[in-house]
């Protein structure tokens, strides 16, 4: 692990920058606490949340999030004034609902609903913005969780952006997955089918708390879906199912699918055979795990017992449960902070597996199930390439380091192939921004990754670009 006084260094490093961004914003309302606004709600203003977050990052105690790499002087940079205006306050709740697993058998879920209360009394009319969460093996680290953690916003990254989103007159919501939250099954991690239909089910869901008499707000129709990595991920597919099969119900205004894995067949499977080192290998047994309960039933190719070598194919699934974090679950695979050593993910996997991974192409194979959840594939259509008929946009560091570039790419030529192409203006069709934020980190720094550094910036990008499309 990483030393204690470094993680303190650079926090506290981090803090006195902080502090000085965001001092002219706080003032004296950021000394206001949450407070209950109703039987499942926190009401909080914007200023008392970015005192926490300034807060809660200059504490060198609070280190859990130490080795998450996300960089809170972007989050600053890109999103703190959002959280310095004065129209509204955010009342927060646990969405509690049902949908169906990956197992086909129903399931109680939950998510965090974000609504904006004016300050004037009035009921505003928003749009909704569904947040599409990035890769998070540890239940604590659910969106709904926050409303039990608030003293420690700065584990919540994605949560605070949505709130500073929220802020400035969006309804935000936020679904846990399956596995996540109160829902103790595995989770079904890069299968895009079953999340869409669990993050629609959410939709449902807050629509209707929306439309509640007590809502402090309405909805004005509009419809945005944007998410980061795996949350990049599920935006596109549960924009597919969204546009193919749910059209008469819902109509998306626009959605910004941001750094996703949506080459898993190709770019994302040559990652998995490569012999290059990680910074994440844990993302490699945890689509073991979601693949062997998404499809478990159909094929035991994904077993861990079969998939991994020994002694990983006893220790490592039990880190799938939700109480432990990515870290841990790196180092439980042979990766050590301090001193630095990377491994090669590829290395915990058996010879034939291996095998099944890079040659095996038949039906029912590793590919097969891969290529069925390719975002830009539709698996209810032969795996045929879907067409965006609403405005998409993808952002993606032309440097990723734990999901490459080529993965928007492809997605994006697949698109492109099919007629879905969009040709400037506010019209359907899917755009692909190569992001080239500039980022200053020691390469060598296992905590710091490009990916993860160029979230906020991403996230501010695609959400400024959404908001172009608001009325």
């Amino acid at each position: 692990m990483i030393s204690l006084y470094r993680i303190l260094k650079r926090k506290l490093h981090v803090a006195a920058l902080l502090v000085t961004i965001l001092s002219a914003g706080c003032g004296s309302s950021g000394t206001t606490t949450a407070t209950p606004a109703a039987s499942n709600t926190v009401s909080v203003t914007p200023a008392a949340l970015l005192a926490a977050i300034t807060s809660a990052v200059s504490n060198p105690l609070n280190i859990a999030r130490s080795l998450g790499g996300w960089d809170w002087i972007s989050f600053a940079s890109n999103f703190s004034s959002m959280l310095t205006r004065i129209t509204y306050t955010l009342d927060m709740q646990k969405i509690t609902y049902q949908s169906v697993g990956a197992d086909g058998l129903p399931h109680t879920m939950t998510g965090l609903l974000i609504l904006p209360r004016a300050f004037s009394g009035s009921r505003p009319s928003v749009p909704i913005l569904m947040y599409q969460h990035g890769t998070e093996p540890y239940r604590l680290y659910s969106p709904s969780r926050y409303l039990l953690h608030l003293d420690r916003p700065s584990d919540y990254p994605e949560v605070m952006v949505a709130a500073a989103i929220a802020a400035s007159g969006y309804a935000v919501a936020m679904t846990d997955y399956e596995g996540l939250g109160d829902n103790t099954s595995p989770q079904p991690y890069i299968n895009g089918s079953v999340l869409a239909r669990q993050v629609i089910d959410m939709l449902r869901a807050s629509r209707d708390r929306i439309a509640t008499t007590n809502s402090p707000c309405t909805w004005n129709n509009q419809l945005f879906l944007m998410g980061y990595s795996e949350g990049g991920y599920v935006t596109m597919t549960t924009t597919r199912e969204l546009q193919l099969r749910n059209a008469a119900e819902f109509t998306v205004t626009a959605a910004a699918a941001l750094s996703g894995p949506h080459d898993l067949s190709g770019t994302m499977r040559t990652l998995m055979l490569s012999n290059s080192t990680s910074k994440a290998p844990y993302f490699l047994p945890f689509l073991l795990s979601g693949y062997n309960y998404s499809y478990g039933g159909q094929s035991n190719v994904f077993n861990p017992a079969s998939a991994l070598t020994s002694p990983f194919n006893s220790t490592i699934p039990p880190l799938f449960s939700g109480s432990t974090t990515s870290d841990k679950i790196s180092e439980a695979m042979g990766m050590t902070f301090s001193p630095v050593k990377l491994i090669v993910p590829k290395d915990v996997l058996t010879t034939t597996f291996t095998a099944l991974l890079g040659t095996d192409t038949a039906a029912g194979s590793v590919y097969s199930y891969m290529r069925q959840n390719d975002s830009f594939r539709d698996p209810q259509n032969g795996g045929a390439i879907w067409r965006p008929m609403v405005p998409v946009r993808m952002y993606h560091h032309q440097s990723d380091d734990l999901v490459p570039y080529g993965n928007s790419q492809v997605a994006f030529d697949a698109f492109s192939s099919a007629g879905g192409k969009r040709h400037g203006g506010t019209g359907p069709g899917i755009e692909l921004v190569r992001e080239t934020v500039s980022l200053n980190f020691n390469p060598s720094d296992p905590t710091k990754t490009v990916h993860l550094g160029a979230a906020f910036p991403e996230l501010s990008d695609g959400w400024n670009w959404l908001n172009s499309f608001k009325k």
